[in-house]
């Protein structure tokens, strides 16, 4: 997977035999910050694209 073409950087978020998505929006250093995420939803968005619902439980 390659990051959007264009001017300027993208980080790049990947989860080890899951996925490689550009940021979204969760900025943290390394998923383990999260803490338990629980697939809340999962919409269908097209042949190959799902969008994923995520419910965060912080460390504790």
């Amino acid at each position: 997977m390659q990051p959007p073409a264009g001017t300027g950087s993208v980080r790049m978020v990947k989860i080890d035999g899951v996925d490689l998505q550009p940021c979204g929006g969760t900025h943290v250093a390394n998923i383990k910050e999260i803490g338990t995420a629980k697939i809340s939803k999962i919409e269908n968005k097209g042949k190959r694209n799902r969008r994923i619902h995520l419910l965060l439980e912080p460390l504790s």
